[in-house]
């Protein structure tokens, strides 16, 4: 590796990485998944490529000539295709026009990625995040199309496509060491590209396990979109398509965590205030001008059916994030408020165990004691089977239930349920 080589791969590398940092803030499902991978420079590539799973190779020559909002380009599309599995999806369809039409999909997709709470109605070229460059293959035409429809539409066109092959030796994460001399690592035979794209498509087919892995990225990346309170790019209908949207499997205290601190650390964006961390590589981030913790209410229904074993539990949660907000009230109520317990008496009243009351539950006092006492909450979370009666308007601040796995449904608000303990 020369020492030419080696300079160009360490700027590059920089500039990606804060890319990465980027698309993490402001696109935390497509963020997610990038920064599951490991950036590798490689010399035998003549643009980009990856795996699909543990790796995208770039060559820095290349990435060098391209601008940020390029370069971001380009490091999108390889996210896509690993959310997408271009490469699992061609069977026995003919490489090159397949390769085309997944880059068509793609590139249209990432064109309409655009900086975050951006009203689809407002769009402007300044609305886009990234920049598509020159030479990549997109068309109008194909706008909104699926990569299977614009394949079926290309292989009706007489139009020849000039192609070339390359040979590429890329270096794999126990080899790294190398960092793209092209000494070791995975050979592959000489591989289809049309010139002037992104990337190279590799011919690389990820097994059952491999598969399983990456629909658990995407199942875990959708969950950083929804903690994230839906900020930035999401592509929901495509997941549910090809079915990696469906029930969560994850367990309730993460959950928990992550929609409350989310909410408690609510920092807004701003382009007025951007992230200084970015400026150094001439990328734009919206910055927080929020940085405010708000008070946490919690609710204990003590008629409910949940067992003291489930209460001591979530309870214990929730102390653990009295440290993440300014205020914690915890109100013990059923039929009426019985007591009011602050965040530094809530490790006491674990201790003492006495969660069970009498009567009926009515959630409507509970509302009314937050409403008279102005407490203002930036989340609500409420330990209750449901069963109860509840304010006719929706309080104005996030509401989270947390249930036993046998519940009534809320007229509102998010429901996390709590399995049974195992006996």
């Amino acid at each position: 590796m020369t020492t030419q080589f080696a300079q160009a791969a360490e700027t590059e590398a920089k500039r990606l990485a804060a890319l990465r940092m980027q698309m993490l803030e402001m696109h935390p499902f497509w963020g997610y998944i990038l920064l599951q991978v490991k950036l590798v420079p490689a010399q035998t590539l003549p643009t980009l490529a990856t795996d699909c799973l543990k790796h995208i190779w770039f060559n820095p020559e290349f990435t060098a000539q391209l601008n940020t909002r390029q370069l971001g380009f380009c490091l999108a599309h390889e996210v896509c295709h690993q959310v997408l599995e271009s490469f699992q999806r061609q069977g026995c369809r003919e490489p090159i026009k397949w390769n085309m039409a997944t880059d068509c999909a793609i590139n249209d997709m990432v064109r309409k990625i655009t900086f975050p709470k951006v009203s689809r109605s407002s769009y402007d070229s300044a609305s886009y995040l990234y920049e598509m460059p020159k030479g990549v293959f997109w068309s109008s035409r194909y706008s909104g199309m699926i990569a299977e429809t614009i394949y079926e539409d290309l292989c009706h066109k007489s139009k020849t496509w000039e192609v070339t092959y390359v040979s590429v030796t890329l270096p794999t994460q126990e080899n790294d060491g190398n960092r793209g001399s092209g000494n070791g690592g995975t050979s592959f035979p000489p591989v289809p590209w049309a010139g002037g794209g992104c990337d190279v498509h590799l011919p690389v087919k990820l097994g059952p396990e491999q598969r399983e892995v990456l629909a658990d990225r995407i199942r875990v990346a959708a969950e950083h979109f929804h903690a994230s309170s839906g900020r930035g790019d999401f592509p929901e209908e495509l997941l549910r398509e090809a079915g990696l949207l469906g029930p969560p499997r994850i367990p309730w205290q993460r959950v928990l965590h992550r929609y409350a601190d989310v909410i408690l650390h609510q920092d807004d964006y701003s382009l007025a205030c951007p992230d200084k961390r970015f400026m150094i590589h001439d990328l734009v981030v919206p910055g927080h001008y929020n940085e405010t913790m708000d008070r946490l209410v919690v609710a204990l229904d003590t008629s409910g059916s949940m067992s003291d074993d489930q209460i001591r539990e979530v309870l214990g949660e929730v102390s653990a994030l009295v440290e993440s907000s300014r205020e914690m009230t915890l109100i013990v109520a059923d039929s009426r408020v019985r007591q009011v317990v602050s965040g530094d008496e809530l490790e006491s009243f674990i201790r003492a165990g006495r969660f069970k009351g009498g009567g009926g539950t009515d959630h409507v006092c509970v509302f009314d004691y937050i409403s008279r006492h102005h407490l203002a909450p930036a989340v609500f979370v409420g330990l209750s089977d449901l069963e109860s009666s509840f304010p006719e308007k929706k309080p104005p601040y996030p509401v989270l239930w947390v249930t036993p796995e046998e519940h009534e449904t809320p007229p509102w608000g998010k429901v996390i349920e709590v399995p049974r303990s195992p006996r």
